[in-house]
């Protein structure tokens, strides 16, 4: 019997011994280097917003960087100054804006009609809403754009705004300073809108897409409905209500289609079911992203969290199935390469990319990045594995004057580069990347959104 112990204990031993043993100096490099990452990539990012989609003299955001040639389009997103402004904050946050206050007061200023641009003026509709597309320098409409006002653009500038005063709100409070100016010019850009008069219909948690003209004339049949992009909308403004000290139709619309992500339509992909619309595709992720940063309910809600983490297993299985690199994934929107049935490359177009939904093939880390929040409140490092896998294999890896960053590429040829970025699409690398980051993390976001 000690004979039979025995020879148990040496097998024992030689399993374990055979175990391939990770030093504990090893495991914490690989740490070390996956916190380098967060923060290094996570400056470039706040860089990339304020040296290069900036306009200083009037503050405004480029709509898109061309990555290529000496060129940009002078055109200003409404949504991609909203995201510059959140990389205001968590650039002073993380200390690499110095003068982060005044430029957000230049910003706002001319977004308000009061900037020192004498010649930059933007149109407003009679509520407040704001086109999407306009001139950086002067504010003229874009030729194609100059009837519609955008209730999402505008709400996407409105959720930059609230995330901007709440940080520098609680900034100077937690310091003892006054109020700065930047924090009252973003409060009073909040509530220069109405937004109430984006809910089309309470019951059903219809959503205006847009309105023509200075007089807001609606569209007849289209409109939106949970669950897309268009929830910021009701979460603006039932919390515009809420500091107005009034329960109404907003308030109502949130509470009976919105507030809680159990409550929201599902739908079916594969053996998942996904935030979605009752009928029709699952949106892009994007979507689901820009909810749950941009809206502190969502941020706050560990349903949402759930939801996330399994829309991020649908979106890896859809890639797994077509046969690409398995760190490889990220279904959103931006600037695609297009090829022919030769896998040559034809051109490149925007697109926007969902489940069933991909011609391209094309993949995006900052779908992957906007996903970071999910391993964090898990404790995982998963994504942050295959983010740097691929950062280290140089693939969909970027550099733009010196700033380096992940963007859009597809699986047959990562090593392959797409020539534009679009500010609004780009926001989710930075997104994920400040979640993960321990100077700013999660709380971030359940802290300063609406």
């Amino acid at each position: 019997m000690i004979y039979l112990v025995n020879v148990l204990r040496l097998l024992f031993l030689a399993a374990v011994m055979s175990l391939p043993v990770v030093p504990l100096s090893k495991a914490a490099d690989t740490e070390t280097e996956l916190r380098d990452f967060v923060h290094d990539r996570l400056v470039d990012a706040v860089l990339l917003y304020d040296q290069q989609f900036r306009v200083d003299e009037t503050g405004q955001y480029l709509d898109a960087l061309h990555l290529h040639g000496f060129f940009q389009d002078p055109m200003s997103s409404t949504a991609s100054t909203g995201m510059g402004l959140i990389a205001l904050a968590i650039g002073d946050a993380l200390g690499v804006v110095e003068d982060a206050e005044a430029k957000a007061k230049t910003t706002l200023l001319h977004l308000l009609g009061r900037g020192d641009t004498k010649r930059f003026s933007v149109d407003r509709s009679k509520n407040g809403w704001f086109r999407h597309w306009f001139d950086s320098r002067t504010g003229t409409a874009a030729a194609w754009n100059q009837d519609k006002f955008s209730t999402i653009d505008t709400a996407i500038l409105g959720a930059g705004a609230a995330i901007l005063h709440s940080y520098l709100s609680k900034k100077a409070e937690e310091a003892g300073e006054p109020l700065p100016r930047a924090a009252e010019l973003a409060r009073e850009l909040i509530m220069s809108v109405d937004w109430t008069t984006a809910i089309r219909n309470p019951k059903r948690g219809s959503i205006h897409l847009v309105f023509y003209g200075l007089n807001e004339r609606p569209t007849e049949n289209v409109a939106a409905i949970p669950f897309d992009e268009y929830a910021i909308l009701p979460c603006m403004a039932a919390s515009y209500e809420k500091i107005l000290g009034v329960s109404g139709e907003a308030t109502k619309a949130w509470k009976k289609r919105f507030d809680t992500a159990e409550d929201l339509p599902m739908s079916a992909y594969e053996n998942f079911t996904l935030l979605g619309k009752p009928r029709g595709s699952i949106p892009s992720h994007f979507t689901h992203q820009f909810a749950f940063h941009l809206c502190g309910t969502y941020a706050s809600d560990p349903v949402f969290l759930d939801e996330l983490e399994e829309l991020m297993a649908a979106d890896k299985l859809s890639f797994a199935k077509s046969g690409g690199p398995e760190a490889l994934w990220g279904l959103g929107a931006g600037t695609e390469l297009v090829f022919n049935k030769d896998d040559v490359i034809v051109g490149q177009r925007y697109a926007v990319s969902r489940l069933k939904k991909n011609e391209q093939g094309t993949a995006s880390p900052a779908i992957m990045a906007g996903f970071l929040a999910v391993d964090e409140d898990r404790g995982r490092t998963d994504i942050l594995s295959d983010l740097t896998s691929l950062w280290d294999a140089k693939q969909c890896r970027y550099v733009y004057r010196g700033l380096r960053f992940m963007w859009r590429c597809a699986p047959r040829a990562p090593d392959k580069r797409v020539t534009r970025v679009e500010g609004v699409d780009f926001s989710t690398w930075m997104f994920g990347l400040a979640a993960a980051h321990p100077k700013i993390g999660i709380e971030f976001f359940q802290r300063h959104a609406f």
